[in-house]
């Protein structure tokens, strides 16, 4: 699995890809979002579950992240009303260390653009 992330004037923007699954989380906060997005990598590391949402105009994207051992199951759904609910648009499992690796370099690499 991979992350990728991205701006778009002040919406940041994920790329997820794990094998031919792709998909792509937005958030129109973009430092906000990357602040609650490493804060809910850090809780996966320190508790086991770790969650954050990234809002938009239309709806919200919810991140998911739970630890199994060295390894972590992401899940990434999206919400644009309470009839529909949420509904899954990727999930995947990767080694945490490493992702949480990736999200920081990712993240640090884009910090002087958020701000």
């Amino acid at each position: 699995m991979h992350l990728s992330f991205d701006l778009d004037s002040s919406r940041l923007i994920c790329n997820a890809t794990d094998g031919p699954v792709t998909a792509t989380a937005t958030s129109a906060l973009a430092s906000e979002a990357a602040t609650e997005f490493l804060a809910a990598l850090q809780d996966a590391c320190d508790a086991g579950l770790g969650e954050c949402f990234w809002h938009e105009q239309g709806g919200d994207y919810r991140w998911m992240f739970c630890r199994r051992g060295d390894y972590v199951d992401v899940a990434l759904m999206w919400c644009d009303g309470v009839i529909t609910g949420w509904r899954h648009v990727f999930r995947a499992e990767c080694p945490l260390q490493q992702l949480v690796i990736d999200s920081h370099r990712e993240l640090e690499r884009l910090a002087a653009r958020i701000a």
